[in-house]
């Protein structure tokens, strides 16, 4: 978006607001604010035309950080983002010595590893949004820089007139960033947890237990150690469903072995990760067995854990010990998604941690 100095708007939902004839303000959303883009000529001069387009929206792509890798392309700009930044490259033309600057934001991560490569994603973002207005024929100085994620506005590219020499300097920030990132590579991210049970409270987690895998968390359960760290915690530090128990303590033991462990007295430090998520495609000929050897815990089961594979499933890159969370865009308990599986003729499109 495009803003003023003095001014703010954000990439998302409603996105802005203007001034009726009365004087009063009302809510301006995407479709109004393109209708309205639309319609105003060449009559209208050039900052009135600038202070509509800076309500147009540049979507990007979503990305799941854990796979993020800075050495692809994944910033692609969407249909609609590549329209407005069109439109807005058509109004920049017109005078070639308005200098910009795009401030890239994104949304949480459960991990503070993933700090930096949020920012990297921004620059990334605001870097295709910049060459977009380039390729579209404008000429103005325009600096990029990603912030990453600042504050809970989420993901959104922020544009806003600048003097050349802030231009200047955001450029060499954000060279700087990128020659001292040193981004890992992608992986699971971690997640730590502290807290203490007396013995009269309880930390609250349904845990998925497959003997010696990770325990799952399946339910967080409300007046527990574990809700209540959560109601106080930004976003980035609450424990979410879906994440593996690494570790207690800082040392790893059996599934059914940490689970045994949290339910004495005392402090803990839990270790978590948010595992990677990967989509399968398994195409069968006729009553082809998919090859994959299943069980499900036998309490607070979210998932099939695979036990052995063969065929279909080897060739595809499933290994024992993944879970399988959905089936062909369902998930459910392990008894439902044993179900979808039987069901299953020729192809099935599995989600799996």
């Amino acid at each position: 978006m495009l803003c003023f100095p003095g001014s703010a708007s954000r990439n998302q939902g409603t996105i802005g607001c203007c001034r009726d004839e009365r004087g009063d303000y009302e809510e301006v959303t995407a479709a109004t604010a393109a209708t309205a883009f639309e319609s105003r000529g060449a009559e209208t001069c050039l900052k009135d035309r600038l202070e509509e387009a800076f309500q147009l929206q540049f979507p990007f792509n979503a990305v799941d950080i854990s796979k993020y890798d800075s050495a692809k392309d994944q910033s692609a700009l969407q249909a609609e983002g590549v329209a407005n930044a069109k439109k807005l490259a058509e109004i920049l033309k017109e005078d070639s010595t308005i200098c910009l600057k795009i401030l890239g934001f994104t949304g949480p991560s459960y991990s503070k590893d993933d700090d930096r490569r949020l920012v990297r994603l921004a620059l990334e973002r605001t870097r295709a949004l910049r060459k977009v207005l380039k390729e579209a024929g404008c000429a103005n100085k325009v600096a990029a820089k990603g912030l990453g994620h600042v504050d809970g506005k989420g993901p959104r590219c922020e544009i806003s007139l600048c003097s050349a020499e802030a231009a200047d300097a955001l450029e060499r920030e954000a060279l700087e960033f990128e020659a001292t990132a040193n981004l890992p590579p992608p992986g699971p991210r971690t997640f730590e947890f502290e807290g203490k049970r007396t013995g009269q409270d309880t930390f609250g987690l349904a845990l998925d237990v497959q003997d010696d895998a990770l325990p799952v968390v399946k339910i967080i359960l409300p007046g527990g150690i574990v809700d209540a760290w959560n109601c106080q915690s930004p976003p980035e530090k609450m424990l979410a469903v879906g994440m593996a128990l690494t570790a207690v303590n800082g040392m790893s033991f059996a599934g059914k072995e940490m689970v045994a462990k949290l339910n004495m007295p005392g402090d803990w430090k839990l270790t978590f990760k948010v595992p990677k998520e990967s989509v399968v495609t398994l195409k069968k000929d006729g009553k082809e067995p998919l090859g994959m050897n299943l069980r499900k815990a036998q309490e607070h089961n979210i998932a099939l854990m695979v036990t052995g594979v063969t065929g279909l499933a080897a060739a595809a890159g499933i290994k024992p010990k993944d879970r399988i969370v959905e089936v062909s865009g369902q998930s459910g308990s392990a008894t439902e998604l044993m179900k979808l599986l039987l069901a299953a003729q020729h192809e099935v499109v599995l989600k799996v941690h």
